[in-house]
């Protein structure tokens, strides 16, 4: 005989004091469901035929329902907590009227909207009690990672695939137990299954590729990290067969690359930890259909066999400790109840991966830098998103990009403050944002436009300036401060060849041991005045002829000696 209960469905304060049909779907991975079936006439007067007070009443409304048991002597202990989200009328075939509830978790309000933020050096509690802290439902949080992270983003996801996935990353259990949203681990309740012919199940131990190899690049140390799946031990006796067979069936491993932030060798070896336990679960799974209306997510049944060995005779035998990752209860009419769930070894260190979550692809944008002065000296930056929420759009150090950089050579420009630049993503990962380039905009804007893109600039803050020119027949380059524009350097390649070095207002120096200068054909010296001077000898010799000129000419020195086959004076 089916479990008889006598459910208790309170809507909006309002009791259902009849329906027809009732199913609860409660799901590891994603949100719990229910449908109730009710008679038109419980919600709307019978005379009438559409919504008329059936949708305010309904939609939008907290949901609790419990079970009562009727007959057998079983404790009631089953709650579930729920929103009505929708309302259906339905038209029947024989010209009446039925409406069917449905609704889902309060975990449904965290889809209220995909965004963008990101945390820099919090730890993992931190994070999902700011993402869970919008939010009235019952909850409680225990993770066993207790390391602060680098940094962590939500990144086009609602809070509720976010929380999802940051605690598959990290090995942690997320679900809703029909009255609180569970993240960690929590004292888990147990209760009996029995299969006595009422109750019955099926059992399967499969095997997958199991092997996991994992490597990271720590470019602050210049290290390279990499970890490898170990065996597990706490499986059980069915899940160690299953995980050692695995690992003999399929040799080669699956090459990785952590997807969360591993500075250290032990971060890595957590990563693959963390994974291998959740491919390991579900290598065992138990499917039970009973009748026990106290089962839920996250309840270990006690599972137990009765087997006849001679009439009247019958031999209990223990099949083991299962953890219940899905359940769907049933109730009908007269209140005959049943449920079907999927259980995973209780022994399970982690939960089995959700297939419902995924990374979300990170692709190119915009960002302002806000600090440049790394404390690691390695030309990093920290940006600020241009993100709706700006008070959550900060990164933490990333590094920029160069066209050429290596130990003791390359170039080193890094953005300013307050300068607009272009983000990547490493691997396309979220949480490694890298800077690319930047780029200009409108204020404050560039003066360096000219007709047919014929002028190069590179300047930096301080006002230091290389300008190249393109224009045909007249190319050049110059070297000069914008904040002195009378000095600099000036180099012609017009068809002359002609070479110039400038400034006006100031003085040019040549210093060094030695000076040659050597032209080809002519040496110019001009200036107002030209003074030269020799500590100790000076030398003046041509090949040819050597001419003084002046208004006045003064030959001056203790002894002075004038030769020459020929010597003229006036």
């Amino acid at each position: 005989m089916a479990q008889q209960v006598k459910p208790e469905i309170v809507i909006g304060g309002t009791t259902l004091e009849h329906f027809t049909h009732l199913q609860i779907d409660q799901s590891l991975f994603t949100h719990h469901t229910f449908q109730i079936a009710v008679p038109f006439e419980v919600l709307e007067n019978k005379n009438d035929f559409f919504f008329k007070k059936s949708h305010s009443s309904m939609v939008g409304k907290p949901a609790s329902i419990k079970f009562k048991p009727i007959y057998k002597n079983v404790s009631a202990d089953f709650q579930f907590a729920g929103i009505v989200t929708e309302l259906t009328l339905i038209n029947n075939s024989d010209m009446t009227n039925s409406f069917l509830i449905k609704g889902h978790s309060p975990t449904f309000l965290m889809e209220d909207g995909v965004q963008r933020r990101a945390w820099v050096e919090k730890d993992l509690s931190t994070i999902v009690n700011d993402v869970l802290g919008a939010y009235s439902f019952n909850k409680g949080v225990n993770v066993n990672f207790k390391d602060k992270i680098d940094y962590k983003t939500q990144y086009d996801e609602s809070n509720w695939d976010f929380l999802r996935r940051v605690c598959q990353e990290y090995g942690e259990w997320c679900y809703y137990t029909g009255n609180k949203l569970i993240v960690g681990e929590t004292p888990l309740k147990e209760e009996p299954f029995v299969a006595d012919g009422v109750q019955h199940f099926s059992m399967s131990v499969g095997v997958k590729p199991n092997q996991i190899e994992m490597m990271h690049y720590n470019y602050k140390k210049h290290e390279r990290y990499s970890g490898k799946s170990k065996p597990l031990s706490a499986l059980g006796t069915f899940g160690t067969f299953a995980y050692q067979t695995s690992s003999s069936l399929f040799g080669n491993s699956s090459l990785l690359w952590p997807l969360r932030d591993a500075q250290s060798k032990g971060d890595v070896d957590s990563a693959v930890d963390a994974m291998n336990k959740t491919n390991a679960t579900d290598m065992v799974r138990f499917n039970g259909h009973g009748e026990n209306p106290n089962l839920g997510v996250g309840v270990v049944v006690n599972v137990t066999a009765q087997k006849l060995e001679k009439p009247n005779v019958f031999k209990q035998e223990s099949g083991g400790k299962y953890r219940i990752n899905h359940i769907t209860h049933t109730v009908d009419e007269v209140g005959n109840y049943a449920n079907d769930f999927e259980a995973v070894p209780y022994s399970a260190e982690a939960p089995p991966r959700n297939p419902y979550v995924h990374t979300p692809t990170a692709l190119p944008e915009i960002a302002t830098v806000k600090f440049n002065n790394d404390p690691l000296q390695l030309g990093r930056v920290k940006v600020e998103f241009h993100w709706p929420n700006q008070l959550v759009a900060k990164s933490s150090w990333i590094r920029v990009a160069f066209p050429y950089t290596g130990s003791d050579r390359g170039s080193l420009f890094i953005p300013e403050v307050d300068d607009q630049v272009v983000i990547s993503y490493e691997a396309n990962h979220v949480d490694f944002p890298m800077v690319v380039g930047s780029i200009y905009h409108k204020s404050p804007s560039t003066n360096y436009w000219f007709p047919n893109n014929e002028q190069k600039i590179i300047r930096t803050k301080g006002g230091n300036k290389i300008v190249m020119k393109d224009k045909p027949g007249e190319q050049e380059f110059f070297i000069t401060n914008a904040n002195n524009k009378n000095v600099g350097l000036h180099v012609s390649f017009k068809g002359d060849g002609k070479i110039q070095i400038y400034a006006e207002n100031g003085e040019i120096e040549v210093r060094a041991k030695n000076i040659k200068m050597h032209a080809k054909e002519n040496i110019e010296l001009q200036a107002k005045n030209i003074q030269m001077q020799a500590s100790q000898n000076a030398s003046l010799k041509s090949g040819s002829s050597t001419e003084i000129n002046g208004t006045t000419t003064d030959v001056k020195g203790s002894t002075v000696n004038v030769k020459g086959s020929i010597v003229k004076i006036n």
